[in-house]
């Protein structure tokens, strides 16, 4: 294993980025939806019906730039290009945002609790005006697809809920319906599961920045003695909407992870955790709030050399085996043959793909042959955590793979975002010895960089050369 050396850091780590959104566009989603509509065909699916709701809105969104805010929805799609949207009282008027022509269907039973229902037709005829008929096959679209290991009749499991169900099979003929959840959001080829234009790439970079940028306010902020409320208030995050609850965690609760903030109080020494996501991409840091080595809890300073040097190691390996090509069970066992003792707690897969929602899919599992494509939109997520003394290191960004076609695209028609990208790459590789791949394209400046000491950002993990 190569020698995790902590050296000083490059200003440029953790400059602040700032760049234009590209916004989607109706030829963007039009684009989207046909190569649903190619799949479709293939898999002789006459209709995609896709179920959204707030916590799982990204399929609906992926279409048509409509994301379910307060209530439940239809997506619905035929294999000739019709498309309707099933929308309640507070969706109705939001989705006319969607830039594309597309029929309305008002189903006030999606609507939240109390509010008026009197104006609504079945939801079976809504189906049936879509043309669902007993000639039909249905691909219900929900969150999760199932796999036989693990249930007798997977492609007759769902997880929509059992009226919409109860109503599609009522339409459809017995045979008519099957869940087609793994065309969207499967892999290696599932229709969401890769960006297909240099637009896109320059969106994630642009959620990538607002996320960093995030995070090293919140850097900035740490204080000993300050609150993790207090360190929030000087995020200056804005009203983006997020993908994942924010996390400020101080001492023992980096252990419960999700829960934050309140008004714990930063302690010199202790365990520290920074966490932001927006839809598209997610910042994370978790350490020790200590200015050097000798600020340390004597009960943490050992685990500098016995946990923290080979957690870092191992992300430096994570993106030095993610490229285009890569088998995820071969990332993997990068990862793990580095943390992959029970001391490091290791308990989800060492990376996953993202998108508008934090986390889609992964193909990185012990085994897994499941190839790493061009497009693939990655987040390198490796957890490590230890429970006595209370510790975990954390260092998760977003990525984008792009064989030579994609970037030579990127190059062409979003140049300045191509020159950032490259840059990234050489001061990875100078700066933090990462040997990466030209096809790994890192999305912000602080890819990779992991801070020993979270209150000195002049010091980082580098592999010693």
């Amino acid at each position: 294993m190569e020698r995790v050396v902590v050296k000083d850091a490059s200003r440029f780590f953790v400059e602040r980025q700032s760049y234009e959104l590209p916004p989607m566009s109706k030829a963007d989603y039009l684009e989207r939806i046909a190569a649903l509509m190619e799949r479709m065909k293939a898999d002789s699916i006459t209709h995609a019906v896709i179920y959204g709701d707030r916590e799982h809105f990204s399929n609906i969104e992926y279409f048509t730039g409509y994301d379910c805010r307060f209530e439940e929805s239809l997506l619905i799609i035929d294999s000739y290009g019709n498309k309707t949207i099933v929308v309640g009282n507070e969706g109705y008027s939001y989705s006319l945002l969607i830039p594309f022509e597309i029929k309305r269907a008002f189903y006030q039973h999606f609507s939240l609790q109390g509010q008026p229902r009197d104006k609504s037709p079945p939801l079976e005829r809504i189906l049936s005006e879509a043309g669902i008929g007993k000639t039909s096959c249905a691909g219900v679209v929900g969150y999760k697809y199932f796999e036989q290991r693990h249930f007798k009749n997977p492609k007759q499991t769902y997880d929509v809920p059992a009226y919409i169900l109860e109503a599609l099979k009522a339409v459809s003929r017995d045979d008519g319906v099957v869940n087609y959840t793994e065309a969207v959001t499967g892999l290696p080829y599932g229709v969401r599961m890769v960006v297909r234009s240099p637009k896109e790439i320059a969106w994630a970079e642009y959620a990538a920045g607002k996320c960093t940028n995030i995070v090293l306010d919140m850097f900035d902020a740490l204080k000993v003695g300050e609150t993790e409320l207090g360190v929030s208030g000087q995020s200056r995050a804005e009203l983006l909407p997020q993908s994942v609850h924010p996390m400020i965690n101080f001492g023992a609760h980096i252990a419960t992870g999700l829960r934050s903030p309140d008004e714990t109080r930063l302690r010199l020494g202790g365990p520290c955790g920074l966490c932001y996501g927006l839809r598209g991409s997610l910042v994370s840091r978790v350490g020790v709030a200590a200015y050097d080595e000798a600020t340390y809890d004597d009960e943490l300073r050992p685990y500098i050399e016995s946990f923290y040097k080979p957690f870092w190691s191992a992300i430096a390996a994570w993106y030095e085996a993610v490229k285009v090509g890569a088998a995820g069970g071969d990332v993997y066992e990068a990862v793990m043959s580095r943390i992959g003792s029970p001391e490091f707690g290791v308990a989800l897969n060492p990376g996953h793909n993202i998108g508008m929602d934090e986390w889609t899919n992964s193909p990185m599992y012990r085994g897994s042959r499941l190839p790493i494509i061009s497009g693939s939109y990655l987040q390198c997520d490796i957890i490590t955590s230890g429970s006595d003394p209370v510790r975990s290191g954390i260092c998760e960004d977003t990525v984008i793979v792009a064989d030579a076609e994609l970037r030579g695209r990127l190059k062409k028609e979003y140049p300045a975002t191509f020159d950032r990208i490259a840059k990234r790459q050489r001061m990875m590789r100078k700066e933090l010895g990462i040997r990466i791949d030209d096809s790994l394209l890192p999305m912000s400046n602080f890819n990779g960089v992991y801070f020993p000491f979270m209150l000195n950002q002049a010091k980082v993990f580098a592999k010693d050369e």
